[in-house]
């Protein structure tokens, strides 16, 4: 072989050698840069977070890798806002990680294709006036912070607490999985995805739309908004009801404040298992205050069955004892008598129906104690042209109707249409009425008392007003000799005036007529004492 020959396969073998040298050297080198560099980045990301987010930066670990690719992973950040430990940290993330390009070992990083985050919390402080707030700390300087922007974050459990006014009271919680942000940056709005499970009544809820741009001196004033989808949300947990909603809407606003539109469906709507389950729809709009939860509702329109209620009201957190309050004025200009006792009534035949007007008072105060126990509600309600399903009542009311007429005989005459209305008190599960005036054609009666929702007992007492003259409403001999008391019973412009009490159950109402002796002797005591005193000197 030639001295030239000899030479050239030396370069061959050399070469080799020279270049896994070098790769050596690089690698070396890169990760001498990366250790050198790791507190530099360290220092750049608590300055960039503190001043992005107002707050005091601390790191557990933070750990930079070269090959194959250049990858940053951290352990325990923690952003305490304006440095405050006074109340729980801003932000704390348990672990991340993110890759991003070798070049930027030497210029900070403004770019992320992907950032991973696992098990987040925020906490959203109360929303406070400025002037209160704890200045910025001179000492992170004036700058802007570099914009960083994230193509894609996903974070596998996030936790939003929103912490409230006032010491004692509990935390709005949110606590989501599965949530993704797209094109995510501090400085600008960003889209997000997320599922979350909702508690009480338990469901999922999925949700998207924007977020931002971050308030770093308010969070709490950070803009939201999207639309949800809430499915399969069983209402048995809460005492006294039972059924399984549904609910679609959107919300916009700030994190502490959320204006919030939607309707919900709950096919199989029932109260307590004392009635039959009913659809309920409602449309509603509300404001809820994230700082703890309450909710204020605008006029909600809700469909039972084919009945229409408007309504407005609150729903207001009371931390001590642990639960809701319930404050809702409801009217029902309009609806259907049978669709409202269907809830109280378990019959496949309404016991009533005809058109109602209903105006009401409806508190719900917080506790355990299931629906129908704990309900307060304070109403009026109208009912023209009622028609009772039971044959052996209208039977009675026709009767009742011919009697009043004066018309005892007359097959063709009575009516068991009648008209309902009244004014009532409910609670522990019982009605109490002050007012509840019933009539039929040619006789009204007028009556107090309770009536029980749960097993439907009857005690109610009052008057019987009829048209006729109480020698009207017999025949034969009977009306012959009741016509020298005609005067006694004839009352206010009625012809017959008779105490009348109804007892029993709502299934087997027993209606009551004092005996017309007793009331007959009272009244002609009643008479002669008033003679006597005429007649005795003074």
């Amino acid at each position: 072989m030639s001295q030239t020959g000899r030479v050239s396969y030396k370069w061959w073998l050399t070469i080799p050698g020279v270049l896994v040298f070098l790769f050596l050297l690089a690698v070396g080198f890169l990760r001498f840069r990366a250790r050198a560099i790791e507190v530099r980045i360290r220092q750049s990301v608590v300055q960039a977070l503190g001043e992005r987010f107002r707050s005091e930066v601390e790191f557990d670990a933070i750990h930079i890798k070269v090959f194959p690719h250049l990858g940053v992973a951290g352990e325990g950040l923690t952003l305490r806002h304006h440095g405050r430990k006074d109340v729980p940290p801003l932000i704390r993330i348990e672990k991340f990680s993110f890759t991003a390009g070798i070049m930027d070992l030497l210029r900070p990083v403004k770019h992320i294709p992907l950032l991973r985050i696992e098990n987040m919390i925020i906490n959203i402080p109360p929303r406070e006036p400025k002037k209160d707030q704890p200045p910025p700390n001179p000492s992170r300087g004036n700058k802007s912070a570099p914009t960083v922007v994230v193509d894609q974050v996903i974070c596998n459990d996030a936790d939003i607490v929103i912490l409230p006014r006032k010491a004692g009271k509990d935390p709005l919680d949110w606590d989501i999985h599965n949530l993704v942000l797209y094109s995510a940056s501090a400085d600008k709005p960003f889209a997000f995805h997320g599922n979350l499970t909702n508690g009480k009544p338990k469901g999922e809820i999925d949700t998207q739309g924007q977020f931002g741009p971050w308030d770093a001196d308010d969070p709490g004033g950070s803009p939201v908004s999207g639309e949800y989808k809430f499915t399969d949300a069983d209402l048995g947990p809460f005492p006294g009801i039972a059924g399984t909603l549904s609910s679609t809407g959107k919300y916009s606003g700030v994190l502490s404040e959320l204006q919030v539109e939607g309707q919900t469906d709950t096919p199989d709507f029932s109260l307590d298992k004392v009635g039959r389950p009913v659809p309920l729809h409602t449309d509603f709009s509300a404001t809820v205050d994230g700082t703890n939860g309450d909710t204020y509702l605008h006029p909600v329109n809700a469909t039972l069955v084919q009945s229409l209620i408007v309504a407005e009201g609150s729903v207001v957190r009371v931390p001590e004892k642990k639960g809701h309050l319930i404050t809702i004025d409801a009217t029902v200009p309009n609806g259907r008598i049978q669709d409202f006792l269907s809830l109280a009534i378990n019959s496949d035949k309404p016991l009533l129906t005809g058109p109602v007007k209903i105006k009401a008072k409806l508190i719900v105060p917080p506790g355990k104690e299931k629906a129908l126990e704990k309900i307060i509600l304070d109403g009026q309600f109208g009912v023209d042209d009622a028609k009772w399903s039971s044959p052996a009542l209208r039977e009675k009311l026709e009767s009742l109707s011919r009697h009043g007429q004066g018309k005892p005989e007359d097959e063709d005459t009575g009516s068991s249409v009648s008209d309902l209305n009244g004014s009532f008190h409910l609670e522990h599960g019982v009605i109490n009425f002050s007012r509840l005036a019933f009539s039929v054609q040619g006789a009204t009666i007028n009556l107090t008392g309770t009536y029980a929702l749960r097993g439907g007992d009857l005690d109610l007492s009052g008057h019987l007003r009829l048209q006729a003259k109480l020698s009207q409403t017999m025949t034969g001999t009977k009306s012959f000799f009741l016509k020298a008391f005609d005067p006694f019973f004839a009352k206010e412009g009625a012809g017959t005036v008779l105490p009348i009490r109804i007892t029993g159950t709502r299934d087997k109402p027993t209606f009551g007529i004092s005996v017309f002796h007793k009331t007959i002797n009272k009244e002609l005591s009643s008479d002669k004492n008033k003679q006597e005193n005429k007649s005795s000197p003074k």
